[in-house]
């Protein structure tokens, strides 16, 4: 019972003492005293905040991002809130509104809670695709805390559910309504760090970096089409001010305008002209008096206009002179017309400021072309560029080198040990958007307008728009309302499906029309009202469920329950559970002694040596490229958010826990702890058998034990395959009578030191494909293959020498057991090193030795031969494809001991 409630609640089995004490414990409430202590454990955090880490599909990458940085530089201060917000058993109603609307908040001097709106930022990015972000923030919302699948309503009404299209876009407009900040806020309470300082100035570097590029760029972007004011004008009112219009990019590389700038250049003018519309401007008023002419009676209506221009009434202001000559001098015959001579206006205004300015001037004379000049170069004018973080004008290229600068930037907040804990943040939009259904989902087709507000079937009859910014709080408020039946239920049945491995509602995520019935609506009825009347505490749900006697059950089969409930939904046995990936990890850990327990921080690497010791909720998860290791053992997607975990047994499995080099480093440590529990065999194992198993072994299980050490203790290791060495050829004896084996790997090649060349030795080493000679016979590179039985092998390669220079090298196929099998010399050239029938025993050594000639100068060689198994079954040993570094130190007796009892289903499960 100590082992499920330890392992259930943290992650971890019991150690011996903590088993001991329980079982010494005769009061009635020995249980109840484990269950408030393994609450109270910041154990128990991790465990439960990793569960809830599958809803909120978390993950330290972003996934397919094009050229941005992949990784979430502080996805892990959301993890951590997570974590410190089970062990502080944070009310679940705060718990859900934080996630939503931190920011929407009053402070209470510490902003440690703002980390909670990673529940909406630290999802998958989908390319960077608004809508798609949008529909995957929707998705964990709804049916992570509701229970509802409200993202089947985004391209028509929910086929089963009582959802309209109207609701998923009620909620579209919510999060629309938010924008994640680029500069995000520091975390209160991080302790202050010395690298702080060298990080903030290496940001402050590399962001002027970026801010230099902008206004550059800002510059020539702006003199481009001051330059060109005529061209951009015609193109523009040619394409209708339309930046969609299919004949955009035509027209763009007709006339050699960069499409940013163009389409840029459309929305700003196309804004200042509706700013002027009603306002009599000076400059474009003309303009507006023009454009309200009907295309067929431009021509007869147009003179009136240009006369008015000429002579304004006196109750209108005055068109600037400048511009009322332009039109006056001679009437346009068309609209497009009007549009070039404001462009030969614009372009002899330009010509004007650049000899003006050559002169030091700071304005032009006339104030009439002054303010024509104003138009070009207002600071807020319609041809200021933008200088914001990624501004929408650039080109391409011009993007891409920007993105690269920003990589930079979140490479050192990803990277840098002093870069401080941010929070994931989402803020309001100044102005909210009101949104449109999309019809049949294509933002293209926008449809009727909705206004921003919760879900009809949870809402009641007089359900009201949301009015407080965005609406986030008002709908995660709406999430947690006491009258509101889901919240509470798919809270309770999820932390039931987390103890027992199946809810009382077998679909977590969806508790639609669809979904089977409850097994028990009576039992989740009653825990939903206890814990809103517990105050929404999940310990105290905790306790009330592993104190009943359903959790206390026995795993043992009872026939009769059995015929009865065969799949065991009424709860009449505990089932047995296997441990999921990070307890089993963890668990590895544990018993092994290396388990690190230090909490919080940067997610760290867990699948590559070194291996880390700390709890693998800590280890990096890349939802792009998600390791393998995860994967074989039913690791949640991260891709969205994660209703349970599938249970599955696949070969994948076994074949990592007992291939693993991470499996064999813990092997190796459980048994150096075994050893040194005492002198004796039999002590050893008791003390592995109450390490990991709680208890100790029966007579039967010791006896095992002891044969199994005893037989793996008589057992030689066999030698590889393959081996790389140097040593000496005896020319009387026809044998290699010396083999040394070099004690240095690189990485790529086998060599005698770490530097090359070493006394004596010189240059003498091999890699996949050859080699180089030692400086005598007496150091020849030698690689050695072992046969493994008695057989008939062929040999077959080709020994190279390809440097025009040296004397070229000599190689020799030499058996332990038969002597030499063949000679070959290369110089400058390749030659054939075949033998095509040897009649071999088992552990009889091949050597294919190379040596030098005269002297060992330029020879490098290359010689990668193939053994291949006539006889008596087919196989082959290729030098190429079998090269290698050094592999594991072999197990010994104790240690594949160890190893065996680490992969019991004692261990790997909970009874």
């Amino acid at each position: 019972m100590i082992r499920r409630a330890t392992l259930d609640l943290t992650g971890l089995p019991p150690t011996p003492a903590e088993v001991a004490a329980f079982e010494a414990d005769p009061a009635p409430d020995a249980f109840a005293k484990v269950v408030d202590r393994l609450l109270a454990s910041p154990r128990y955090g991790e465990r439960w905040g990793r569960h809830w880490l599958d809803v909120a599909r978390y993950a330290d990458t972003k996934g397919y991002v094009f050229q941005q940085e992949r990784r979430y530089p502080y996805s892990y201060t959301y993890r951590d809130y997570v974590v410190r917000a089970f062990n502080d058993d944070k009310p679940y109603d705060r718990f859900v509104i934080e996630q939503i609307a931190a920011d929407r908040l009053p402070a209470q001097g510490d902003n440690r809670a703002l980390a909670a709106l990673g529940f909406l930022t630290v999802g998958r990015r989908f390319l960077n695709v608004n809508e798609d972000i949008i529909d995957d923030r929707i998705d964990v919302v709804t049916r992570g805390l509701l229970g509802l699948t409200v993202v089947c309503a985004r391209c028509h009404d929910h086929k089963y559910d009582p959802i309209p299209t109207d609701d998923y876009y009620s909620l579209s407009g919510v999060f629309a309504s938010s924008d994640e900040p680029a500069d995000l806020p520091v975390l209160d309470g991080a302790a202050p760090r010395p690298e702080t300082v060298e990080f903030e100035r290496a940001v402050a570097v590399r962001r002027k970096e970026q801010d230099d590029y902008i206004a550059k760029l800002a510059g020539e972007a702006e003199a481009d089409v001051r330059g060109r004011m005529d061209a951009y004008l015609r193109a523009a009112f040619e394409l209708g001010f339309n930046g969609k219009n299919p004949k955009f990019d035509e027209r763009a590389k007709a006339d050699g305008l960069p499409p940013g700038r163009l389409r840029y250049f459309m929305e700003r003018w196309q804004a200042r002209l509706a700013a002027t519309a009603r306002s009599h401007d000076p400059i474009l008023s003309p303009w507006h008096a023009f454009a309200a002419l009907a295309a067929d009676t431009f021509p007869a209506k147009a003179a009136e206009v240009s006369k008015t221009l000429a002579e304004p009434a006196d109750a209108k202001p005055k068109p600037n002179p400048i511009v009322a000559q332009a039109f006056a001098e001679k009437t346009p015959a068309s609209m497009a017309e009007v549009v070039a001579r404001y462009g030969a206006l614009f372009g002899q205004t330009e010509a004007r400021w650049r000899e003006a300015s050559k002169a030091g001037a700071k304005a032009l004379p006339e104030p009439d072309w002054e303010a024509l000049r104003l138009v070009l170069y207002a600071p807020d004018g319609p041809l200021a560029f933008a200088t914001e973080k990624r501004p929408p004008w650039l080109s391409g290229d011009e993007h891409n080198h920007l993105q690269a600068l920003a990589k930079q930037v979140d490479e050192l907040q990803v990277m840098h040990p002093g870069a401080p804990a941010r929070a994931m943040v989402m803020t309001d939009r100044p102005n909210p958007v009101e949104p449109h259904v999309l019809i049949r989902g294509n933002p293209g087709r926008p449809g009727k307008a909705v206004p921003r507000r919760f879900v009809k079937l949870l809402s009641a009859s007089d359900r009201k728009p949301f009015q407080a910014g965005s609406g986030r709080l008002e709908l995660a408020q709406a999430i947690v309302r006491p009258d509101n039946p889901l919240t509470p239920r798919v809270l309770v049945n999820r932390v039931w499906s987390w103890h027992f491995g199946q809810g009382l509602v077998d679909s977590p995520s969806d508790f639609g029309l669809r979904c089977e019935p409850p097994a028990n609506p009576a039992l989740l009825d009653y825990l939903a009202a206890a814990f809103v009347r517990d105050g929404w505490s999940i310990k105290s749900l905790h306790r009330r469920i592993m104190l009943s006697s359903v959790y206390q059950q026995s795993g043992e089969n009872v026939a009769a329950y059995a015929e009865r409930d065969p799949q065991n939904r009424l709860l009449w046995k505990f089932n047995r559970q296997r441990l999921d990936f990070e307890a089993m990890r963890d668990s590895l850990l544990a018993v092994s002694g290396r388990l690190d327990a230090t909490m919080g921080g940067r997610a760290v690497s867990i699948t590559e040596p070194p291996f880390s010791s700390r709890r693998t909720l800590y280890g990096l998860i890349d939802r792009q490229n998600l390791d393998g290791m995860f994967r074989s053992f039913d690791f949640a997607s991260p891709d969205a958010t994660s209703p349970r975990r599938f249970v599955t047994t696949v070969p994948q499995q076994a074949l990592f826990l007992m291939n693993s080099p991470f499996v064999i480093e813990q092997s190796r440590d459980l048994a150096a702890f075994a050893q040194a529990a005492g002198s004796d065999s039999t002590s050893r194992i008791r003390a592995l058998y109450f390490r990991l198993f709680g208890r100790a072994p029966s007579p039967a299980e010791t006896a095992l034990a002891l044969e199994f050490v005893d037989r793996q203790g008589g057992q030689e290791t066999p030698a590889p395959n393959w081996q790389y060495g140097y040593g000496t050829l005896d020319e009387s004896a026809q044998r290699v009578t010396r083999f040394e084996p070099f004690a240095h790997w690189t990485g790529s090649l086998w060599q005698p030191g770490p530097t090359v060349p070493l006394p004596q030795v010189n240059y003498v080493q091999l890699s996949a494909e050859g080699g180089h000679t030692g400086p005598d016979a007496s150091h020849a590179a030698i690689r050695r293959w072992t046969a493994r039985g008695d057989g008939v092998v062929a040999i077959e390669g080709s020994l190279r020498h390809d440097n025009p220079q040296g004397d070229g090298v000599r190689g020799r196929i030499v058996s332990s057991r038969s002597g030499v099998l063949g000679t070959w010399v290369a110089h400058h050239g390749r030659v054939e090193t075949r033998v095509d029938h040897v009649e071999v025993r088992k552990g009889e050594t091949i050597d294919f030795v190379a040596d030098c000639r005269a002297d060992d100068g330029f020879d490098s060689f290359a010689w990668s031969p193939v053994v291949r198994a006539l006889s008596p079954t087919p196989a082959s040993w290729s030098a190429k494809d079998d090269f290698q570094g050094p592999g594991p130190r072999p197990l010994g007796p104790w240690e594949e001991y160890a190893q065996v009892l680490l992969l019991t289903n004692e261990f790997m499960f909970v009874d």
